[in-house]
């Protein structure tokens, strides 16, 4: 009998797991907050606009921004705020944060 080896989940080594396993956490923290957060049962996903689609208003979104910095240990400059709309952006600046840290493992 012949057997075909599958590549397992992992056949890109440890840093690529290590890597899927921090964007999926900086997705995953991110809506869980935006749950938490949010007056009314809402479905975030990553193409959602915060206002728009969320119903957040400015007050939440600072409130959001200061969870966000507390759960990640980051600091949101708020001028960088002014081009963000979708939680995909908001994941994106947040991963880009967490990376630039001094102590932010290579």
């Amino acid at each position: 009998m012949e057997r075909f080896d599958t590549p397992s989940a992992s056949a890109a080594g440890p840093t690529a797991d290590m890597a899927n396993a921090t964007a999926d956490r900086f997705e995953r923290d991110t809506i869980d907050i935006l749950k938490r957060l949010s007056r009314r049962p809402i479905e975030p996903t990553l193409d959602k606009e915060l206002m728009a689609d969320l119903g957040f208003d400015s007050l939440q979104i600072l409130e959001f921004i200061g969870e966000l910095e507390d759960h990640f240990n980051i600091a949101v400059p708020l001028n960088s705020l002014t081009h963000i709309r979708t939680v995909g952006q908001i994941v994106a600046e947040v991963r880009g944060l967490a990376a630039s840290r001094p102590w932010a493992p290579a």
